[in-house]
């Protein structure tokens, strides 16, 4: 099956409604709504993540391979383009580009994450910030699973199957760090106690403080914000 088959038929299918309850995961990042920046959200999908994005004078831009997804995109008022993000092309845009450039779960869908990230250093502007996300499949309780035999699927995929998942790139905090930092990018804030799916056998403020402090024992998600170099 080809990726673009892919995301149009197993994705649809199985993730796309899920995808379309992440709403503004990233609004706190903004104590206040920016305006007239020119923004980019890479594997955009719905675009839930970016609603409040999208109010004021922003100019927003959103790049998928699925086509229900970017049809919900469009009608958000997203300017949208289909690109497959798995080729070796550039991204359709010229250099110095965008002001913020969003790449939240997708770098785990790529065989090369590190051409994209390239890409991103590209055509976002000196002054530009980069958001990105990878979710964290190496907590306590997926150790446990492996441990016991079990796959390392994260909860909320229990619908896939081993040969048909769509993270093929498993990262841990340090590695997620380098991988930014070696193609272009400084990390000013990290966010590791983020995107915490509660309960997991913890209060909420022990939760926080753990993922904070041991990030690959309990952190469900490495979400930083970062600039050029």
């Amino acid at each position: 099956m080809k990726v673009n088959e892919f995301y149009n038929t197993t994705y649809t299918k199985t993730q796309l409604e899920g995808d379309k309850n992440r709403r503004d995961r990233i609004r706190f990042l903004f104590p206040e709504i920016p305006q007239g920046l020119k923004v980019l959200d890479i594997g955009c999908g719905p675009a839930v993540d970016i609603d409040f994005l999208l109010k004021g004078s922003n100019e927003v831009h959103g790049i998928d391979m699925g086509d229900a997804a970017l049809s919900l995109a469009q009608a958000k008022g997203v300017v949208t383009r289909k690109f497959d993000l798995m080729s070796d092309e550039p991204l359709p845009y010229d250099k110095a580009s965008f002001d913020l450039i969003i790449a939240n779960d997708i770098l785990e869908h790529l065989f090369d994450p590190s051409f994209l990230l390239t890409e991103c250093s590209r055509v976002i502007r000196d002054t530009g910030i980069l958001i990105a996300s990878v979710p964290n499949h190496f907590y306590w309780k997926m150790r446990l699973r492996v441990l016991l035999g079990r796959d390392i699927i994260l909860p909320f995929h229990r619908e896939s199957k081993q040969w048909d998942y769509f993270h093929i790139r498993f990262f841990t905090s340090t590695g997620f760090e380098e991988l930014l930092y070696k193609t272009g990018f400084s990390i000013v804030e990290k966010h590791y106690d983020r995107f915490i799916t509660v309960p997991r056998g913890f209060p909420r403020p022990v939760d926080h403080r753990l993922a904070r402090k041991f990030p690959d024992l309990f952190s469900m998600h490495f979400l930083v914000k970062a600039v050029k170099k």
